[in-house]
Order: C-alpha cells, then sequence, then structure tokens
C-alpha cells in the first residue's frame, strides 16, 4: 500500500502524540480542497494502516530515563540457515531492541538493553547467541549513551518468559541459579 498524504498527515500526528483525541487530529487533517477530516473517517484509516501492519500505537519506553544502557552485538555467522534460527530464536527476547541482517564484514546486528553493564554482560555471556553454533565471530559495542530514538517499542515487563525460543533456560543459568539474575522478562 502506498500512503497518502492525508495518511501521512495521520502518521505525523501521531508521532507527536500517539494518544492524541481522534477529533484533533481531523480538525489538523486536511484533505485536498482544504476541508477537514471526520474523525470517523481518521479512525478508519488508523484501522486500516494498522491491518496492513503499516502502523502500531503502543507505549513505548526511554531507556534513557529508566537509567539503563544498551550494547550492540555485531556477529557474522556460518550461513543463512544459521541466521534464519538466531533471527526466530531471539525476536522476541524481552532484551531486544533490534535485530536486523547485514551485508558486509558482519550479517546480523542484535541491539539489547538492560540495567546496567554487568546484567549487559551477563546476557552476553550466558544468555546472548555469541556462543551459539555456527557463530563464527561477534563484537560488542557498550554505547554509552542512548540519543535517539528518545522511545524504544520494547517490552521490558511482558507476562510471559520466552527464553526456551532462544535455547537458554533460565533454570539452567548459572547465574539465574546464584541469584545474580532475575531472569528472562524480569526487569
Amino acid at each position: 500500500m502506498e500512503l497518502d498524504n492525508i495518511d501521512k498527515q495521520i502518521i505525523k500526528a501521531l508521532f507527536n502524540n500517539g494518544r492524541e483525541n481522534l477529533k484533533r487530529i481531523a480538525n489538523k487533517v486536511l484533505k485536498k480542497d482544504n476541508e477537514s477530516m471526520s474523525h470517523t473517517g481518521i479512525r478508519k484509516r488508523i484501522t486500516k494502516m494498522e491491518e496492513l501492519n503499516l502502523l502500531k500505537i503502543q507505549g513505548n519506553l526511554s531507556i534513557k530515563n529508566l537509567k539503563y544502557t544498551a550494547a550492540i552485538l555485531l556477529m557474522k555467522l556460518e550461513n543463512f540457515e544459521i541466521i534464519k534460527n538466531v533471527t526466530e530464536a531471539y525476536e522476541d527476547c524481552p532484551r531486544v531492541f533490534m535485530l536486523a541482517q547485514l551485508s558486509g564484514q558482519y550479517n546480523l546486528i542484535l541491539g539489547i538493553v538492560g540495567q546496567n553493564l554487568e546484567v549487559l554482560q551477563r546476557y552476553l555471556n550466558y544468555c546472548g547467541p555469541s556462543n551459539k553454533k555456527g557463530v563464527l565471530h561477534t563484537e560488542v559495542l557498550f554505547l554509552s549513551s542512548f540519543n535517539t530514538p528518545k522511545f524504544l517499542p520494547i517490552n521490558l515487563y511482558g507476562d510471559i518468559s520466552v527464553e526456551s525460543k532462544c535455547g537458554n533456560l533460565c533454570k539452567e543459568c548459572p547465574a539465574f541459579l546464584d541469584g545474580d539474575c532475575a531472569g528472562c522478562g524480569n526487569f
């Protein structure tokens, strides 16, 4: 689907305030003839963009204001099958805010968030994909500050732990057993 000028105006209004009242959005969005939209027309367009997976309105978090920190893990993996397996294993991890394929020296990038550097290092040592079969080389970049985006679409407080997707089980993890880690999804 190609977005028209009305869709773009709606997205801009929602970007500035995702909780904006539909009537106020309708007053800001102008059609070609400089007429405003109805709030029901705005709602229909938002619903259509959501159904097409073009738009998602959600509560995003500021890791900067939470005083959390982040790291980027660059990985060179053996082949596409391993890239696919690692992607599927970590795409729902509560610590992961970015997961994308790359071209160049590395072929996968993983952005992770944690309460502090110690938590991130523990994640990388025990839970992260660095030690998985088919990982040829990794490089870790710890972020000294996180400026943009100001808010991340990350679910730090989910109901269900998904550690079984990555193959790591909290009940078998030394950090979890020693009380140094609260486990997946327990921020």
